[in-house]
């Protein structure tokens, strides 16, 4: 029996009652699709489930925590139970159960379900160096790279340090370890976010869940399903979006992961989308280390939970409205402007310092904000006798929160110049990225080189084209070209990647014209930065 079919059966056997239908999907993998046939309530979708899948089924760190299975359980005392976040409870499940069932050993009750869930091919999984190839200059490179290093920092201390892994009949490598994340992520759901969006009065103690049947609906920005979790499970209905009729042809569901740029459905899931709404880049913003104040204003990041980074949105989003313009035509989120307020201010606009004595002192390293870690909040403090807190203040004002800059800021004089010095401040780092970008291109063409030769044996997947050799390049000899092969998810994943190097490179370049074209109409219209500006000329 193929593996689909022996999934539904598992699914019926165990208690999924369902319309719907797991198949492949045009360019998609696997999505799901109402069968016309078993739909007895199509006429009316909100009368009747399209599907239920029974709580005994539905993944979570609760529920692997309780399983029968012995070296999962020896596993999770050796990590230690509380050291086990939601996360690594469903990450260890998948990836016992997929060596299990790929080991040949005694099949376990969701070894249907591990068995027909396909291979996840996104930038994490690839081979690095492909990545760093096709991706190469890109901000969405130095994510990746940061995942994969943080990834195998886990998978060493787990299986060395831990030996976390030595009991299992088999032991996993840092690539099922990958997998098993990527499998994780691409497919999990939050149960919390929609029990409070839906004013559900059940109490949930994990949040993220793993639902068979459900996980294999395809993402559109639109979703034309909605699902509830009650005390008996998840239940699934159509919405408006969904058009069933008797003479149609079976429509496909589609889950919304949320509003997702192209970065982001690239770095988790594997795919992009060709007209994406959704137009926003997030690239880190180092604080310069020579600034007098560079200490004061770090200890007010790290306080307030502001991280060294960015968000800037080419257009403005349906759903997104704590957004704020900081010129035509581009907005930032309200934490990027606190960033770059902090980061604009001087002694001269009443910017200083002081020291207070808390109860806990602590001392931040200037290399814990370095350009690599992003994450102020996740930097090792380290206490110091001689040094308290240092709190910044403005004209005579602590700022000990982000509703004090908000009362603050925008009521300073020199308000304008600070907010043109931000824009100056975001355009050189775009620069920056766009200049890394250019520079990248001989390594993105020695990638393409190498895979023309090993995509030698590639057929067109899906309306995608094979790459084709290079008639310059020598051809692999028979007995290499097995070795070679990467295979056609890996050849669509490399085609996208191809399009979203080219993509960010010219939504960098519009955030750029949008920010020069921002800075000189600031300069020809504001009459304060004019005077402020010939003023400091007169004092040079």
């Amino acid at each position: 029996m193929p593996l689909l079919a022996q999934f539904q059966s598992w699914g019926r056997a165990n208690g999924i009652t369902t319309s719907l239908v797991p198949r492949t999907a045009e360019g998609m993998g696997i999505g799901l699709f109402v069968d016309m046939a078993t739909d007895q309530n199509h006429q009316d979708t909100d009368s009747g489930d399209l599907l239920f899948v029974p709580y005994s089924l539905i993944l979570s760190r609760s529920s692997i925590l309780h399983q029968p299975c012995s070296d999962l359980a020896t596993t999770i005392g050796t990590i230690g139970e509380d050291a086990i976040t939601e996360r690594l409870a469903l990450v260890l499940f998948f990836l016992y159960e997929r060596l299990i069932l790929n080991h040949g050993s005694t099949p376990t009750k969701f070894a249907p379900y591990i068995a027909v869930l396909p291979e996840i091919s996104t930038p994490i999984t690839l081979d690095p160096e492909l990545a760093q190839g096709y991706l190469a200059g890109t901000i969405l490179l130095d994510s990746v790279c940061a995942k994969r290093k943080t990834l195998e920092a886990e998978y060493a201390q787990l299986s060395g340090n831990l030996g976390a892994f030595e009991h299992w009949p088999v032991k996993p490598t840092v690539a099922d370890f990958i997998w098993a994340d990527a499998t994780v992520w691409s497919r999990v759901l939050s149960f919390q976010s929609q029990v409070k969006e839906s004013e559900n009065e059940l109490e949930l103690g994990d949040d993220l869940h793993m639902v068979p049947y459900l996980d294999f609906a395809n993402h559109a920005n639109q979703s034309n399903i909605r699902w509830q979790v009650d005390k008996q499970g998840l239940r699934v209905w159509g919405n408006e979006h969904l058009t069933l009729t008797e003479d149609a042809k079976e429509p496909e569901v589609f889950l919304s992961y949320g509003e997702k740029p192209n970065t982001e459905l690239l770095f988790l899931y594997g795919f992009t989308l060709k007209d994406n709404p959704t137009k926003f880049l997030t690239f880190s913003m180092p604080m310069d280390e020579e600034d007098p104040y560079y200490m004061p204003k770090v200890h007010t990041l790290m306080r307030q939970g502001i991280p060294p980074r960015i968000t800037l949105y080419v257009e403005r989003s349906g759903t997104t409205t704590d957004l704020v313009e900081l010129c035509s035509g581009l907005w930032i989120t309200r934490e990027s402007l606190y960033l770059l307020w902090i980061y604009s201010l001087n002694e001269e606009d009443g910017l200083s310092a002081l020291i207070e004595e808390p109860e806990v002192k602590v001392c931040v390293p200037h290399e814990n904000l370095a350009e690599d870690n992003e994450e102020p909040e996740g930097v090792d403090l380290e206490d110091e006798e001689d040094i308290g807190r240092l709190i910044m203040t403005i004209q005579g004002h602590q700022i000990l929160s982000n509703e004090q800059l908000e009362a603050i800021v925008p009521k300073l004089q020199i308000y304008p110049v600070l907010m043109l010095r931000a824009s100056v401040m975001v355009t050189t780092r775009v620069e920056h990225y766009v200049e890394r970008i250019m520079e990248s291109g001989d390594k993105v063409q020695m990638t393409e080189d190498v895979e023309a030769v090993r995509a030698v044996n590639y057929e067109s997947v899906d309306g995608v084209e094979p790459v084709k050799p290079s008639p310059t390049l020598p051809q692999p000899e028979e007995n290499q070209e097995e070795l070679l092969e990467l295979g056609p998810h890996v050849a669509c994943l490399v085609l996208m990647m191809k399009n979203y190097r080219v993509e960010e490179m010219k939504t960098l370049v519009r955030i750029g014209n949008l920010l020069g074209e921002g800075q000189a109409k600031a300069l020809e219209e504001n009459e304060f930065i004019q005077e402020y500006l010939a003023k400091m000329q007169v004092q040079e």
